[in-house]
């Protein structure tokens, strides 16, 4: 359940003091994957039946996407993705039956290819270069791109034919490991700088004002111990949050609950 703070963080942003609006989240639910060989997790997305997920097989040079059976967490299908020296997959985003995903060469300022996937069957859709090395995607509903490269510093616009229409500094600093586009607003999972010390975020980024509205803050611990649960993959999922932060043998998708009013926006 959501536990609304008595006081908002003050950032810095776009040159003045704004308020931002601070949520508590306890965990809620946890779905451990039923299969070892998910690599080093990067990005993550789901649908009402399935989960998808990026990651990178360190030392093969390797990129990976499975698609997971939410109801036991078992493998449905994997798939390879190796375009020279491009191979990292990231964060991504599900949209219309299709999966957003940059595979990158594993280093800043490189070079991307986003790849758009039939999320059944991980065929190639369609295709983008970037020069640069983007990290994470998301989609806006009319097919324009979000695209954060290495630690989210600075953040594209591409449009729908993949195209550079605009470019920004990230306005929180956080290095944002995965994004997703909802209703004018960009989220955001990473960790973050606050008075208590540093926390597993989810930021969300109204893009109308480029401004910070709102900071999740992720409170409980992981399979593994811990809670940093935004370290790697994230997505939206009706009003839950959901977190995939730990590689194989330990990768498991935790749940957030927002509650009614985790959608709202503030006045």
């Amino acid at each position: 359940m959501a536990a609304w703070t008595a006081a908002a963080i003050l950032a810095t942003l776009g040159g003045a003091d704004a308020a931002v609006e601070t949520v508590e989240l306890a965990l809620a639910q946890s779905h451990p994957f039923a299969f070892a060989e998910t690599h080093h997790v990067q990005g993550l997305a789901a649908d009402a039946d399935r989960f998808y997920a990026s990651s990178v097989e360190r030392g093969a040079n390797v990129g990976w996407m499975f698609q997971v059976d939410r109801a036991d967490g078992k493998a449905l299908r994997t798939a390879r993705f190796v375009l020279g020296p491009q191979y990292h997959p990231g964060g991504m985003q599900l949209r219309d039956g299709k999966l957003y995903v940059p595979l990158a060469e594993y280093r800043p300022k490189s070079t991307t290819t986003i790849l758009v996937l039939d999320a059944n069957d991980f065929r190639v859709l369609q295709s983008f270069p970037v020069r640069d090395h983007i990290g994470a995607v998301a989609v806006d509903d009319r097919g324009g791109m979000y695209a954060a490269n290495w630690d989210a510093r600075e953040i594209y616009f591409l449009n729908a034919a993949g195209e550079e229409v605009e470019r920004r500094a990230n306005p929180t600093g956080v290095a944002y490991q995965d994004v997703e586009w909802r209703d004018g607003r960009l989220w955001g999972c990473g960790n973050a700088k606050t008075p208590a010390g540093p926390r597993s975020v989810v930021d969300v980024v109204d893009v109308a004002t480029w401004k910070h509205v709102r900071r999740f803050l992720l409170a409980g611990e992981r399979r593994t111990g811990g809670s940093n649960f935004s370290r790697e993959g994230f997505t939206l999922d009706g009003r839950r949050l959901l977190l995939l932060p730990e590689d194989g043998p330990n990768s498991t998708v935790y749940v957030f609950e927002t509650g009614s009013d985790g959608d709202r926006r503030p006045q």
